[in-house]
């Protein structure tokens, strides 16, 4: 077997929240847009004294599974190391799918249907290539008032997740943004795709004000993505042949 494109791009949309949209586009159809164009939508749930409810847990479960994406909901002490695991989970879940319909045109078998050698081999290119694609995240950050008590929490999480990415061979950009924006806008950009957290900017940016518009946010994320991919095909979206 081959070995998939090193210059091939994951992309991956975290949202970070603590309940329901309550605002905007309907947050599940805007996964499962971004789902179409190769992106993979997460969910972390943020409950602290109390829980989301069920509406809010129904909710974050839907858009996770229109995104194709996970789901957790977690209490603060939780979120870096929940983030962090999702992400590279769910890099693993991509490529896994990929291979999956290489060895299906290829052999007319999935991993599962190997023979337990050959599977192991597949897995270990998979492991290999988990920590060499490039990757592209955009975390999305609920900063509506109930969220005023864990922005502590979700800075320091945010942080340790880039700084987690930063120890892989593949390069790894991350984007930043909240919901809602400033004055009547729905989300704001805190930072554009880069290596490195603008800790600094994240501590003047991120304050809690008003409703949830979840649904904006992962659209706003999927345009950022969609004008980085004007200058960059090298994208993993589904059954691609990079294969060499």
């Amino acid at each position: 077997m081959g070995r998939l494109s090193k210059e091939a791009t994951i992309r991956q949309i975290l949202v970070i929240t603590d309940g329901c949209s309550n605002i905007g586009d309907d947050p599940i159809e805007a996964a499962a847009r971004a789902h179409q164009r190769g992106i993979v939508v997460n969910v972390v749930g943020v409950v602290d004294k109390g829980d989301m409810g069920g509406q809010g847990r129904d909710e974050a479960m839907s858009i996770a599974d229109a995104g194709g994406g996970m789901c957790r909901i977690v209490h603060p002490v939780d979120l870096s190391a929940t983030a962090q695991m999702m992400t590279h989970q769910t890099m693993q879940m991509t490529l896994q799918q990929v291979v999956n319909q290489e060895l299906l045109s290829v052999m007319g078998k999935t991993t599962e249907e190997l023979p337990p050698a050959e599977r192991s081999r597949v897995m270990q290119v998979v492991d290999k290539l988990e920590e060499e694609v490039a990757l592209q995240l955009v975390v999305a950050i609920d900063m509506s008032a109930s969220m005023k008590e864990k922005i502590p929490t979700v800075r320091e999480a945010v942080r340790d997740l880039a700084l987690s990415l930063q120890v892989r061979v593949g390069r790894a950009q991350v984007a930043v943004l909240s919901f809602p924006g400033q004055g009547d806008a729905p989300t704001k950009l805190i930072q554009g795709f880069a290596e490195q957290v603008d800790m600094q900017e994240m501590e003047m940016s991120l304050q809690a004000r008003g409703g949830t518009p979840t649904g904006p946010a992962i659209d706003h994320a999927v345009e950022l993505m969609m004008n980085e991919r004007l200058t960059h095909r090298d994208d993993i979206d589904g059954p691609r042949r990079d294969f060499a």
